[in-house]
């Protein structure tokens, strides 16, 4: 695995961080729904650019894919609605790991199956421990008291 690839992955994951911060504050200001959709304009507008200077500009092959492949749209809304909602609830490292162990279980899962043309890599004892810890980073993020004046308190389901 090239350590280009793992450092560029390592800097979307902190963009995610970022953005789930940063989108919270937003929705205080202009709305829970206005904040995503400001967010996903703006985001179609660069990517329009960036399309357009580096891309194949063949926007007629998206009528050709199959059509479940154009739900990813939808999950990003989703994500970016969801993560709105609960970073000012949770706070964001929680939410992020909340993140990352759905993305985790979803990941295996589908990995395991080789669903939605993927490679298959079956599960194991190492990915099982992989999840656990995340698991146990979950219910450490959670035990955690929030420190910031208004926020709400939460605690873990027993």
């Amino acid at each position: 695995m090239g350590i280009i690839i793992v450092v560029l992955t390592l800097i979307s994951g902190a963009v995610l961080g970022a953005q789930s911060a940063i989108n919270p504050a937003f929705a205080k200001k202009a709305g829970s729904l206005e904040s995503a959709m400001v967010n996903y304009f703006f985001g179609a507008v660069i990517m329009g650019i960036v399309v357009v200077l580096f891309g194949k500009v063949d926007m007629i092959a998206i009528s050709k894919v199959p059509t479940w492949q154009l739900l990813c749209a939808f999950f990003g809304v989703g994500y970016v609605v969801l993560t709105i909602l609960s970073v000012p609830k949770i706070g964001v490292s929680t939410a992020v790991i909340l993140v990352i162990v759905g993305q985790l279980t979803t990941g295996m899962v589908v990995d395991n199956f080789g669903w939605f043309e993927n490679s298959v890599i079956h599960f194991d004892l190492k990915r099982l421990v992989g999840v656990v810890l995340m698991l146990i980073a979950l219910y450490f993020s959670l035990k955690t008291e929030p420190k910031k004046k208004g926020a709400e308190r939460y605690e873990v389901a027993k």
